[in-house]
């Protein structure tokens, strides 16, 4: 077939700029896929570095602090012999370390304690000074030390800070733990102090583990990408939703970073795909209507410069723009050609790095795995040790407050276990929060028990009502499972050697009992099976009383 000047001049033209159109696409579309989706995680990175910085300099700064008050002792040990050994010379020398502390913590935030204590093969076992941050008034007070000597070295929630630095004879950063001293969640930096080869003491401070974590739920990434703290094995330490010790795996949707910090834990961050790559997706919209408004312009041009010639040549400008238009379609579908792949790869590389089996929690032997308060074997271990004490007459009177959670077999069976343990967790916490100087245990299921002395025993009516008040409020809570009703009794002792601790149990337990039926009438339910059980136990109980 014979082509005319005209037609090939038409075709080269045409085709010139659809190759050239689709040339510019294909480069334009790819320099902005690229650098944009760079760019918005360089943006995710940066900030996940900044929060990460933060962390790092509040670690940092508390380090330093520890640093200086260990060596203004050990300067003061190496000068003075007798520093220790005279009895004098030390109750002096641990005013002096008190004060110097005291004037100068405060210039640190989110600090919880701060403390020295010398070796109590040496000293005293309680010796050295403990000061407390008192959260009405931000200031800090002297507290009771710790007697080191009534613990095992393997009793991590009482002398954990002090033993496992002296073993490994460096300064440490302590994983995250209850500490039960101060009934608060901690992560503690502690520096043994020797001289000569000799064991002196150790130099520490607390961090509020607590409220360092809160300030990190306010940290968003992106629009609804979040952070969480994980151990250098993968556990979580803190997420906004899953509990302590397990594993996160980010779904397929998500993107995540993890960050080391200097303290031995990670910051992983996490962020929704879509979201990250809203602004490349943007800038590729706008590309592709530019792109086709210029193929449109210069063919019309084309069009425009061939109306003059004959009618063969116009049906294959049809033709041409109808190739045009198909090829458009196709070729601008570069995402699945580019940028599906790089999504792939992505996918696969994080799923490389995900921790494909689980772990089973390990916990501390008297810690609740699931609420992080104490569990039934801490219970019968301080039992023996109230009843100790109770013989010995340090302990003139008491409480025990028996709860119980309502409620929690219809959350399991209708919204699922996971927001039945979620419901367990949120009543734990209104409970220690009422009862914030008294031990809470969690003896079973769903059953939850406090021992009450000092302030709270005196205040525990106020307590009861701020319970009642306090579960009133999440009465329109917008999940069941945040709707907190516990059953409440409350058994006291005013003179601890004039009743057993049983007979006190029995009474709380009781009374909660009476306060189930009465939460059970207000709400038009009838009692279980072992409700009904135990409350005719009681009766049977009280008659014997009774008859004797």
């Amino acid at each position: 077939m014979k082509f005319s000047i005209q037609t090939k001049i038409l075709v080269l033209s045409l085709s010139s700029t659809l190759i050239g159109t689709l040339s510019l696409g294909i480069l334009s579309t790819l320099f902005i896929s690229k650098t944009t989706q760079r760019n918005s995680m360089q943006y995710m990175r940066d900030q996940a570095n900044s929060e990460a910085a933060k962390l790092n300099n509040l670690f940092e700064s508390h380090e330093k602090y520890t640093m200086a008050a260990a060596a203004g002792v050990f300067s003061q040990i190496k000068d003075d012999s007798t520093f220790l050994t005279n009895p004098n010379n030390l109750s002096r020398n641990i005013n002096g370390i008190r004060e110097r502390l005291k004037s100068t913590i405060s210039s640190l935030s989110n600090t919880k304690s701060v403390f020295v204590r010398f070796n109590p093969d040496i000293t005293h076992s309680s010796e050295g000074v403990y000061l407390v941050r008192n959260p009405s008034n931000g200031m800090f007070e002297n507290h009771a030390t710790t007697n080191i000597k009534q613990y095992s070295p393997s009793d991590v929630e009482h002398v954990g800070w002090y033993y496992k630095p002296i073993m490994t004879g460096n300064p440490i950063w302590l994983p995250p733990y209850y500490n039960k001293n101060i009934n608060a969640y901690i992560i503690s930096y502690v520096i043994p102090m020797f001289l000569d080869n000799k064991e002196i003491g150790v130099a520490g401070i607390d961090i509020d583990f607590d409220g360092m974590t809160k300030q990190l739920s306010q940290v968003h990434f992106m629009q609804s990408g979040f952070a969480f703290l994980e151990d250098s094995e993968g556990f979580v330490l803190y997420h906004p939703t899953l509990p302590n010790g397990l594993t996160f795996k980010p779904e397929e949707d998500q993107i995540m970073l993890s960050t080391p910090l200097i303290n031995g834990m990670n910051l992983v961050t996490v962020a929704p795909i879509l979201e990250i790559n809203a602004q490349r997706n943007r800038h590729i919209r706008q590309s592709i209507i530019f792109i086709l408004l210029l193929l449109a312009f210069t063919t019309a041009i084309t069009i425009f410069f061939s109306r003059s010639i004959t009618k063969p040549l116009k049906e294959l400008t049809k033709e041409a723009k109808k190739m045009i238009t198909g090829d458009m379609n196709a070729e601008f579908n570069i995402k699945q050609n580019d940028e599906i792949g790089e999504l792939a790869k992505s996918f696969a590389a994080a799923k490389f790095h995900i921790i494909q089996h689980m772990k089973q929690m390990q916990g501390l032997a008297f810690q609740d795995s699931l609420t992080g308060v104490r569990n039934k074997m801490a219970y019968d271990s301080y039992l023996s040790e109230l009843k100790d004490r109770i013989e010995r007459g340090e302990v003139k009177s008491y409480g025990i407050a028996v709860l119980d959670t309502n409620n929690l077999k219809e959350i399991n069976d209708t919204y699922s276990h996971e927001n039945g343990n979620a419901y367990l967790v949120n009543s734990c916490k209104l409970i220690c929060q009422i009862f914030t100087h008294s031990p809470v245990f969690r003896i079973g299921g769903d059953e939850f028990l406090v021992v009450l002395t000092g302030r709270d025993l005196e205040n525990h009516s106020e307590l009861m009502t701020q319970l009642k008040e306090s579960m009133d409020l999440t009465k329109n809570a917008s999940f069941p499972w945040k709707q907190i009703s516990i059953a409440c009794g409350l058994g006291i002792a005013s003179y601890a050697k004039g009743t057993t601790i049983e007979e006190t149990f029995n009474k709380a337990d009781k009374n909660m009992y009476i306060n189930k039926r009465e939460i059970k009438i207000a709400e038009h339910r009838p009692l279980s099976r072992d409700e009904e059980t135990h409350e005719e136990k009681h009766a049977e109980s009280d008659t014997e009383k009774d008859d004797a």
